[in-house]
């Protein structure tokens, strides 16, 4: 199946889920760009679309646009969020098809999340569905991460982690991150980080990396959405429904050997 084919089945998908909703309501649209010291700066614009309630469930899509070396991509998904534990903690799922015209790659990705007041787990399985071209390929993995706010300063957190892609022609590619994320105002997040590997290029080196994203809320437009955000310890539980999906937006390949 071609790339039409595949985002076909997602669109498909994503109208099934909204069948018997009254309609979309669109809660926010932003984007952001990443620089690395490895690789070439990678942008994304995306939004987030309440697409219905199903019971207590949330389901929802986050369309992702990236730009990565001058080649455009796009990511669909369709995920869900429930409250769990009498309200206590939100537990959530998703499923994406990420495609880029980079040698048009492609890949199916699946992941699970769970939000409390004290932090939040994320967990994220990647694979491929296209062959190598140009002697590149896409590899499958998992990544997994954790955000801890500061409780004292909970306008900045921490986000430890770590990955695996398995490599088919050079090694594997595994290792940890850490993020610092600095949020000043609700809009705007700021991060700072490093890991062993630079994923979005397929290279086996690490990595430092600065990402800037922005958030416009359609129902929040008002005069203190630019003020100072010292955020909230511990969090509100019902104000993370509608936060992004923690995953690798661009894919992960490697340069096969000549």
């Amino acid at each position: 199946m071609n790339v039409k084919g595949w985002i076909a089945v997602v669109v498909f998908l994503l109208a099934g889920s909204t069948a018997y909703a009254a309609g979309p309501d669109f809660i926010w649209a932003g984007g952001g760009l990443k620089v690395s010291n490895d690789s070439n700066p990678c942008y994304f614009a995306d939004a987030f679309v309440l697409l219905t309630q199903t019971g207590s469930m949330s389901v929802f899509t986050q369309p992702i646009a990236t730009v990565r070396g001058g080649k455009p991509g796009l990511d669909l998904g369709i995920g869900g969020r429930v409250p769990m534990l009498s309200g206590q903690v939100i537990g959530g799922w998703n499923v994406f098809f990420d495609y880029t015209s980079n040698n048009d790659h492609k890949r199916f990705g699946t992941g699970i999340e769970a939000f409390h007041s004290y932090g939040s787990a994320h967990m994220n399985l990647y694979l491929p569905v296209s062959d190598e071209e140009d002697f590149e390929e896409a590899l499958p993995g998992v990544d997994f991460t954790i955000g801890i706010p500061i409780p004292n300063a909970p306008f900045i957190s921490l986000w430890p982690g770590g990955y695996f892609y398995a490599g088919r022609d050079r090694g594997d590619m595994g290792g940890l991150s850490m993020t610092a994320r600095v949020q000043p105002i609700k809009p705007l997040v700021f991060s700072f980080g490093g890991r062993n590997d630079t994923l979005q290029a397929g290279r086996d080196e690490s990595e430092f990396f600065f990402r800037a994203e922005f958030t416009i809320p359609f129902d929040r437009l008002g005069r203190d959405l630019f003020a100072f955000n010292r955020g909230e310890y511990p969090i509100e539980i019902r104000n993370q429904m509608d936060n992004r999906v923690v995953r690798e937006e661009f894919i992960t390949f490697e340069h096969k050997r000549r």
